[in-house]
């Protein structure tokens, strides 16, 4: 095997809700490392990458708690904050892994700073709802005190709504690629970077908005030429739901993905599979060979050509 993979995961994978305690995380990382064992041991370049939106959620809702005791945490940090400490869960597990085989692979987590376009006006900017959930009269609270825009969702309550900006640089790029280019599996871009623009005096600050993980995916892939996309997700429910599944066996060609997205993409109601099908296409009229699409639980038969949804060539580089 040879060529580069880039490796999405949603963070979901990792806090999958049945249990999202640090130890449930580590186990979820032992395991999908566990999983990674023939791209991990192989001769691939490897850059894995992972989402956050669990992890930030829990971040927020804490600061949340402890704001009457304690500074709140600004969006980016939190965003800086997850891609540490994720990273640093999933580098453990694949070192582990290592040692348990007698290898010497090297591993780095990279905190990544995504340089995002705001130049759009800000009526046609779409929003993600974030953090905890709030009631009526704290919704109102914040939108007064911390100029927050707020979304309500019927029957749930008010979250509180920020930008979602594309990403057009990853800033420690020439960085990654290095460190990948020498065999390093290197961990970074977690949760779509860190959101930065320049400011009026030309430094670099936070910015308070998310940026999707599948976009920066397909920036990174691109930036390291790579061969095949890899996106594992919690589970088959939201593919079901969409008329596909990705726990059995199904290959696709470019233009029987394109044919769906242009005909069906409307109907469907998950913005994260509307998100990935999108990105397979991109990253395959970009240059990319194949995308592979399963599930954690799937993972290990997957990688063994048994299970999950292939986009592109059949030729597997795995």
């Amino acid at each position: 095997m040879s060529g580069t993979i880039i490796v999405l995961i949603n963070g979901e994978v990792l806090a999958n809700g049945r249990g999202s305690t640090i130890a449930d995380q580590r186990l979820n990382a032992a395991n999908l490392a566990n999983g990674l064992v023939p791209i991990l041991t192989s001769d691939l370049r490897v850059a894995v990458m992972n989402g956050n939106k669990p992890q930030v959620g829990f971040v927020l809702f804490r600061s949340e708690l402890a704001s009457h005791a304690l500074h709140t945490i600004p969006l980016d940090v939190c965003g800086a904050d997850t891609q540490g400490a994720t990273g640093y869960i999933l580098s453990q597990a694949f070192m582990n892994i290592f040692r348990g085989l007698e290898q010497q692979r090297r591993v780095m987590c990279v905190i990544t700073q995504a340089l995002v376009d705001t130049s759009d006006p800000k009526d046609n900017v779409q929003l993600s709802a974030i953090g905890p959930w709030l009631d009526r009269d704290k919704a109102e609270q914040y939108r007064q005190t911390r100029g927050w825009k707020i979304a309500e969702e019927p029957g749930r309550g008010y979250r509180r709504a920020v930008p979602r900006l594309n990403a057009i640089e990853i800033l420690e790029i020439e960085g990654i690629r290095k460190l990948v280019e020498t065999g390093y599996i290197v961990i970074g871009g977690g949760g779509g970077g860190v959101p930065v623009a320049y400011n009026d005096q030309g430094e670099l600050e936070g910015i308070e908005a998310v940026v999707e993980t599948e976009q920066l995916a397909c920036i990174m892939a691109q930036q390291l030429q790579a061969n095949a996309l890899l996106m594992i997700v919690e589970s088959d429910d939201k593919f079901l739901l969409s008329g596909l599944s990705i726990e059995n066996l199904g290959y696709w060609s470019l233009e029987e993905l394109d044919t769906f997205i242009s005909v069906r993409m409307e109907s469907i109601n998950s913005r994260s599979v509307q998100r990935k099908l999108r990105a397979a296409s991109k990253f395959l009229h970009n240059g990319g060979e194949q995308v592979i699409v399963t599930t954690l639980r799937k993972l290990t038969e997957t990688l063994l050509n048994k299970s999950g949804l292939w986009f592109g060539s059949r030729n597997s580089l795995l």
